[in-house]
Formats: structure tokens, sequence, C-alpha cells
């Protein structure tokens, strides 16, 4: 418990946080998707089948390795089929030694790497197959632009998203495939097309570690019909089944929600989000979660925690549309 005053300590005072409503120039063009309220109605009976793993980047590998049981744990088998894509590193086949050693050492014994080099590779339908064929698959740090570069419109993107939505496989990403697993990608101050395994936010990784939250607040503000999702290192935000999440790991999860705002704010720095009052801030300590419990027992919680517990539930929907 004091760990997490701890965490709560650096952000309570900052979901009193907004951006002035006042737009500078002639403003910037949003992003192409419906409105929030629309996505929700349309969200209603679109639930995906599997999981999504969202990680900060240095998970632990070598001690407890929480996140790394966790994923393992979501695909529900004893003998889960792993499949890792390390496309996003200029070194891949060093990455996925990486991952090879550690999950022989949790007892996976079939592990297996899917390499891709082009975009041929990634259109070719045997690798297609091996993703619907595994329990899991596990995208690897690296370049998030290198990654949709590889992958981004071709049958592999396809398969991934079939078999989150449809086949119930578990999906996790971690450091730059944390940033491309949401439809629009993050990358530096600019936004690309992503994989759109989440859709409607914005993810940041390496969050506290490097000091992220003025960037992903301007990027809201510019785009405020995208929640922020900022992931601190060696934790993960884990959506399941599109009904419930939980922040697992040894930091938090900064939800940046723009919604109030209506307009994008050209041209906002970090002192104008200081002194306004349309951008919510909000932090998810390790631990929390959307199960019913939580909800009940909210005497027992700081006030930041079931504002955040309620920001991310209430968007939920639409996120996993």
């Amino acid at each position: 418990m004091k760990r997490r005053k701890i965490l709560l300590a650096g952000l309570s005072l900052l979901s009193a946080w907004s951006v002035a409503g006042v737009m500078k120039g002639s403003g910037a063009k949003l992003l192409a998707g419906p409105e929030p309220a629309e996505a929700m109605v349309q969200a209603e009976d679109r639930q995906p089948a599997g999981h999504l793993v969202i990680i900060g980047g240095a998970e632990d590998r070598t001690g407890d390795r929480v996140i790394l049981r966790r994923m393992l744990a979501l695909t529900g088998r004893q003998d889960p089929v792993v499949t890792v894509i390390a496309a996003a590193s200029a070194f891949p086949d060093f990455v996925w030694g990486r991952y090879d050693r550690v999950f022989e050492e949790l007892g996976v014994t079939r592990r297996r790497h899917v390499p891709v080099g082009s975009r041929d590779d990634a259109d070719n339908p045997e690798l297609a197959a091996l993703i619907e064929q595994s329990h899991l698959v596990l995208l690897t740090g690296g370049d998030q632009r290198r990654l949709l570069g590889l992958i981004g419109g071709t049958g592999l993107e396809r398969a991934l998203d079939h078999a989150y939505r449809v086949s119930g496989v578990c999906i996790a990403g971690t450091s730059a495939g944390a940033a491309a697993m949401s439809r629009n990608m993050l990358a530096g101050r600019s936004i690309s097309d992503g994989l759109g395994l989440l859709r409607g936010a914005l993810i940041d990784q390496h969050f506290s570690q490097r000091r992220r939250l003025d960037r992903l607040a301007i990027a809201v503000a510019r785009h405020p019909q995208l929640i922020g999702i900022g992931v601190d290192e060696d934790t993960a935000l884990v959506i399941s089944r599109g009904r419930k999440f939980e922040v697992i790991g040894s930091g938090a999860v900064t939800i940046v929600d723009g919604r109030r705002l209506g307009a994008p704010v050209e041209d906002v720095d970090m002192e104008e989000l200081l002194q306004a009052s349309s951008i919510q801030i909000h932090q998810l300590p390790s631990g929390v979660s959307s199960a019913a419990d939580h909800y009940r027992q909210k005497e027992n919680m700081l006030e930041e925690e079931v504002s955040a517990l309620q920001a991310l539930a209430e968007v939920l929907p639409v996120l996993t549309r």
C-alpha cells in the first residue's frame, strides 16, 4: 500500500489539469473514425474474443516475471504455442534468442519465431497460418515505424487482427510492439497508422522513466478524440475480451483523457496544460482492475484511483470495438 501511495503522489494533483479551449491558427484535422459516443453504440456487440497485454517495455525476464507469467496464463493452456514477432528490431534473431530462452525457462515447449525481413514475407500465407495456430503472440521492442513498414496492411497484420478478435488469441506487445498495437500510432511526436488492435487510443511506452507525460498530453490535445495511454516499464495494461482490464507489474498506467475539449488545440505547451481545465489525467497503479469487487470497496481506494478506474471503464467499449 505504501508503494501505491508513492506512485499516485506524483500525479495526485494532475487530475485537475486541462487545456484551454482556445485554438490557435486554423486548427488540426481530426483523424478518421467515429466520435466516442457513436462508437460506444457500435461497440456493444463487437467485443473481441482474445486478450491484449500492453507492456511499457523492460519487463522483468529474470525475477518473478509477473507479466510474462500472466501472458501465459491468459492462454488457458498448460503448454501454449508461443509465437514471437521481432520485426520491430534491427536485430530480430538476437531478440528472438532472448525470448526463446526466457520462455523455455518458464516451461514453454512450443516456441517459434516468425521471421519477417520484407513485406513479401509478411504476405506469406504460411506465416499468417502460424499466427492462427498460436495461443500467444508477442510483438517485441525496437522501432514501431520499422514494424509497421514491414507488416502494415499485409496478410500478417490481418492475421493478427483475426486471431485477437475472432480466434481468442492473446496478443502482447512490449515497448515498440506496444506502441504499434493501437490504430493511431505515436512515434516520436508524430502519429501514423498502427495495427488497429486497440481503437481510439494513443499508446506511449517507457512512460515515467522517460518523462513522456508532456509528449502524450500534447498529442491528445491535438487529437482529443483519442485516449492517451502511458505505460511504465515493467508494467502492463491487460484488456480481456473487451470487457475488463487490469494493471500488473511494478509501475503504473497513466490515462490522458481530452474528450471534454471537443476540438483540437494547436501549438499547446506544458505551461498551458498546467493551467487548463479540459484534459484530465488519471493514474492506475499496479494491482487495480475493473473487477466488481474493486467497485464494491471504493472506501478502501484512493480518490485518484477510483477516478482512473471509472475513466478507463467508460472508454473501454470504444477502445476495443
